[in-house]
């Protein structure tokens, strides 16, 4: 099987936002049940310029005829443990894994083609190239670079603490202190946005301006706000960009407060939500509700 490009694939946008915490566990959970246990038949691969690329003989040496035996998340990244190697996985603007049966026509931009057993395929969609998929020795996934730099997921224990501590020394705005991947992993300008509103908090405000009091509010909203958006699969904006594995997209846009809506009334306070655009990404907020 020769992986060329062919008809099919939806437009994309190229504002489209990168997978967020939320999207990319979406999918590590959709991925997980169909693959887990299954073991790779086949690779075919294209020798292609992504952020980290493609090596055709790595993936076809190290991973055919391995077994899936876990699927993680670490941030933004999905790391598959195989029984021969570590696969580490990122979506970048415009990626998608999608699960197709082996005779179904590729998609333009299929860079990459996992065929497990049982006639399920396993397809790398990526038009922009900004993602990754890294074959790695068994064990060394921990020690590459992307992720020594990482910070606690916002999810764990330890991301009230780590943002507070990085906080306190930092007068970069709060909005992209949380958008530092090495402060928290995982968050992106949709959620980050979202929880500052329901914390109260100017995304313009400078982090060590904040009391600890509000950024245990802050700590708060960001949880509150990725398990909400994980119970709805994610968010999927008017582009259609995001889908799970299964074509499925995610229902928390309908949830969105103020990402995206300036012009609109604020639901909480009737006051009209801005947006300052800057440094290449658009903080929303609404002047009412947000100090």
């Amino acid at each position: 099987m020769r992986v060329a490009e062919g008809r099919g694939a939806p437009p994309m946008v190229s504002s489209a936002p990168m997978p967020e915490l939320p999207e990319v566990e979406t999918v590590r959970r959709s991925l997980e049940t169909a693959l887990v246990g299954r073991r790779v038949e086949a690779v075919y691969a294209r020798r292609i310029r992504l952020r980290e690329g493609i090596e055709p003989r790595d993936w076809r040496r190290r991973v055919a005829g391995g077994r899936l035996m876990a699927l993680l998340r670490r941030g933004k990244y999905l790391i598959a443990r195989l029984d021969t190697a570590d696969v580490l996985l990122h979506l970048g603007m415009s990626g998608r894994l999608v699960l197709s049966e082996p005779e179904r026509p590729l998609q333009k931009h299929t860079h990459l083609v996992l065929r497990f057993d049982g006639g399920v395929e396993l397809r790398l969609i990526d038009p922009r190239r900004f993602g990754a998929a890294v074959v790695l020795g068994r064990g060394a996934v921990a020690e590459h670079a992307s992720l020594a730099v990482l910070g606690p997921d916002p999810l764990s224990p330890e991301a009230e603490g780590a943002l507070r501590e990085r906080a306190r020394r930092s007068r970069t705005s709060i909005r992209n202190l949380l958008l530092d991947q090495s402060v928290l992993a995982g968050l992106g300008n949709i959620y980050a946005t979202e929880a500052l509103f329901r914390a109260g908090i100017h995304p313009l405000r400078a982090a060590n301006r904040i009391a600890v009091e509000r950024l245990r509010r802050l700590s708060v909203a960001i949880r509150d706000v990725l398990t909400d958006a994980l119970e709805a699969g994610g968010t999927t904006l008017d582009d259609g960009a995001f889908v799970d594995s299964d074509g499925e997209g995610g229902y928390f846009a309908v949830s969105l407060a103020v990402y995206g809506r300036d012009g609109s009334r604020c639901v909480r306070c009737g006051r009209t939500v801005a947006c300052h655009r800057g440094g290449g990404r658009s903080a929303y907020y609404c002047p009412g509700c947000q100090r």
